[in-house]
């Protein structure tokens, strides 16, 4: 399966993935979403449905639109989908499918099923799909990653997870220096303060009900590294986070074990320049 980061941040999330022939798209949270699989030679009429993590506006800006142009289902937690819903962000058209613990679905040759995760939102979700060669997990916006969470991931041969923020940055609003000189995207100049401090409140609902610190990943990357050959790591904080740090921890993590690992964030040009692109 070819798995794809369009879009990873604050600003947008949008993931693809699929083989030759079946594809599903995890959260429409960019603009022109069914014109830009075109742009990037993403067949969209492989698309089977949208999976939805949870109803945030950087995970379903497009999904009204997107939804009306692939005419597709659209596929949540029961929480997700009432609050889709309620803000009007599914046409009536549109066929839902209930994803939750113990319900699956089929998209073409992908099954997919849903786990919990821990966000301030309504029932977010993380998904695995698995068309009988190859299996991917998605983990994103959870504050936590539990046993069963991690259970779910080992069994996968790819993990795309979040590593939203640096808690040394989140604590002092300044980054600890790199290990080493290379290009991160943030265009520091040697600054190690960051871009725009967030007030406590804001911290505090990150740091507790919002999403995984690079130092969480790397836990979680510790138990993944016997069986999973690929992560890639999203969602980063384009304040409180630069990529390679995250790298640097996540690499460190996975010393001994063989582990491709990507970088997705949130730089200018990110599309064109820094795409997450890979296969399993």
């Amino acid at each position: 399966m070819d798995c794809v980061l369009l879009a990873s941040g604050s600003k947008g999330n949008c993931i693809y993935i699929g083989n030759e022939t079946d594809a599903v798209v995890i959260d429409a949270g960019i603009g022109y979403l069914y014109r830009t699989l075109g742009e990037y030679q993403l067949p969209a009429e492989n698309v089977r449905g949208l999976l939805v993590t949870h109803e945030h506006s950087d995970h379903v800006r497009s999904a009204k639109a997107f939804l009306k142009s692939a005419h597709i289902p659209v596929a949540a937690s029961g929480g997700t989908l009432s609050e889709m819903e309620r803000n009007g962000m599914i046409p009536l058209s549109s066929e839902k499918i209930l994803l939750g613990k113990g319900i699956e679905a089929e998209f073409g040759t992908l099954r997919t099923a849903a786990f919990a995760t821990y966000h301030d939102a309504r029932e977010p979700t993380g998904f695995i799909i698995d068309d009988g060669d190859s299996r991917i997990g998605v983990c994103l916006d959870t504050h936590k990653v539990t046993d069963t969470m991690l259970a779910a991931l080992c069994a996968c041969d790819a993990v795309v997870l979040e590593s939203n923020y640096s808690t040394s940055a989140m604590k002092s609003d300044t980054f600890d220096r790199c290990k080493m000189c290379r290009s991160c995207g943030a265009a520091c100049g040697g600054s190690c303060a960051v871009l725009r401090p967030y007030p406590r409140y804001l911290k505090d609902r990150i740091i507790h009900d919002g999403h995984l610190s690079n130092e969480a990943s790397s836990e979680v990357l510790s138990r993944l590294k016997k069986s999973v050959g690929t992560v890639a790591l999203a969602h980063l904080s384009e304040n409180y986070n630069r990529p390679n740090l995250a790298r640097e921890i996540a690499e460190d993590a996975t010393e001994g074990g063989d582990v491709r690992i990507f970088v997705s964030d949130q730089c200018p040009m990110y599309r064109e320049n820094r795409m997450v692109r890979f296969s399993v």
